[in-house]
């Protein structure tokens, strides 16, 4: 398998869809897609990047995401769209199942076994929202940072075989477009129970720095609810062990 691929992103996808995808913009290099996004102001445009420079992930982490074999790709949504990042992870899950199975882990990431392939980031200035998707696609074990190889992964290393980007973004899109629907009209306990129930962490035994406990419920905005000792604790970030149930 190699990493060379083509520029399988244009001519650019044209999805079927309502909400997402109606405008998208292919940007050969950018610093983020989530800063193109955020100044937009255009509901439902869409930034993809065949490569950035200063991509980013949760709490102000960089993301690696090298030319030509990732898809890195932002939605301009109105806001407050409460849940956003739930029907993410849930359309880019289900773009992907007849292929390869993925699983949702807190806080908001997907796996391909036991390697991260996809993260999702939402940020907000004032009535926009930025939905931010990094999805490993094409990438070898090599095109990693050394310190990432043993728990990196992608949908080229997980299958075995070549994915077309552009058919993918199309696709996510196509799945992430009802799921907007639903929560413009309310549906955002729903959205957020389906995530729930794929991250499937309720009633599981957590540790994440000094908070040890069972995780009670998922609330809102997608912290933990984790009944310790102490009484229930909130816990909105950062790595968790999970010790069983």
């Amino acid at each position: 398998m190699s990493n060379t691929v083509a520029t399988d992103l244009l001519p650019l996808p044209t999805p079927q869809t309502h909400h997402v995808g109606g405008h998208i913009q292919y940007l050969a290099t950018t610093d983020s897609t989530n800063i193109r996004a955020l100044e937009a102001c255009a509901d439902g445009h869409v930034f993809v990047a065949e490569c950035q420079t200063a991509g980013r992930g949760r709490h102000g982490k960089q993301w690696h995401s090298i030319p030509h074999v990732g898809l890195w790709f932002s939605i301009c949504l109105t806001a407050p769209l409460p849940g956003a990042g739930f029907a993410a992870a849930l359309s880019v899950r289900d773009a992907v199942a007849d292929t390869l199975p993925l699983s949702i882990r807190w806080p908001n990431d997907l796996y391909a076994e036991q390697r991260k392939v996809c993260g999702i980031l939402t940020e907000q200035r004032g009535n926009w929202l930025a939905l931010g998707i990094g999805i490993n696609v094409n990438h070898i074990r090599e095109d990693f940072p050394t310190t990432l190889r043993h728990r990196a992964g992608s949908l080229a290393m997980a299958t075995g075989h070549q994915w077309d980007r552009g058919r993918l973004l199309k696709t996510v899109l196509e799945c992430l477009d009802p799921l907007v629907d639903r929560l413009r009209r309310g549906e955002h306990d729903t959205v957020r129970d389906e995530w729930v129930a794929a991250c499937d962490i309720i009633g599981k035994h957590i540790r994440r720095g000094g908070i040890s406990g069972k995780v009670a419920a998922v609330d809102d905005d997608g912290a933990l609810l984790v009944s310790t000792r102490m009484g229930m604790q909130r816990v909105t970030s950062g790595d968790i062990v999970v010790l069983g149930v």
